[in-house]
């Protein structure tokens, strides 16, 4: 009989909590949303949780600065990294080869769409990107049981087109949002959900968080803003 793929839970309580079985070796999920989300804090502390606790080679992928940004944001949430961080160049498969990622460890991709801004192709970008991603998805998580976390900022007017089509090829989607209650009232409530995970059990309600100094905490949903609306009176003129 094959051996099915496993799970691992990823450390962050806020997270297990709504995906009770973990999240699946065989998945590449997308972190979607506005910018200032949560999203990069939520894929570093991904990638801590891999390496401190499952104890796992990782690639963490950054379009978005240099290695020592990355080293330097991790660092401030008390997340040192030094003894696990190393500068790659060579081709994303050879690394994986070369670190003997079968059935363990994960890839981190920040952002998609910061790579894909760096793309100068003739073909149209919806098609190099699906292509990409489809590449990731086989060799990675399919053939070696690697998953991969790939961060993507939504909406832009740019990939708008392409979103939906994205979202359809890949295993898992956890979105990030501000509470848009919240927001058309000049208050940045931060949540997460898990709008598809294949493979895996999981919860779709929306999570409450913020970003604290030890990384994504729960917490609950604030107490609704009062609106300034005069009250109605029953004088007449």
């Amino acid at each position: 009989m094959p051996v099915l793929p496993k799970s691992f839970e990823t450390g962050i309580d806020a997270v297990d909590k709504v995906l009770p079985k973990g999240i699946p070796r065989n998945s590449l999920t997308i972190l979607a949303g506005d910018l200032g989300t949560g999203k990069s804090v939520l894929m570093e502390q991904l990638l801590y949780s891999m390496l401190k606790i499952e104890k796992e080679p990782c690639i963490y992928m950054n379009f978005e600065g240099p290695p020592i940004a990355l080293q330097q944001d991790m660092e401030s949430f008390g997340w040192n990294i030094d003894r696990y961080f190393h500068s790659v160049t060579s081709a994303l498969f050879t690394m994986m080869e070369e670190m003997k990622m079968m059935g363990k460890g994960a890839v981190f991709v920040d952002s998609l769409t910061e790579m894909f801004t760096l793309v100068q192709e003739e073909r149209p970008l919806v098609f190099h990107m699906l292509d990409g991603v489809k590449s990731w998805r086989a060799k990675g998580p399919k053939e070696r049981l690697v998953p991969f976390f790939c961060s993507h900022h939504t909406p832009l007017r740019a990939y708008a087109d392409l979103d939906d089509l994205l979202f359809y090829v890949v295993d898992g989607i956890v979105d990030v949002r501000f509470n848009p209650g919240f927001a058309d009232r000049g208050l940045l409530v931060k949540q997460f959900r898990v709008r598809k995970m294949k493979g895996a059990p999981h919860e779709t309600y929306w999570v409450t968080f913020q970003v604290t100094p030890d990384g994504i905490v729960e917490v609950p949903l604030p107490v609704p803003v009062l609106t300034s609306d005069k009250p109605r009176t029953s004088k007449k003129k």
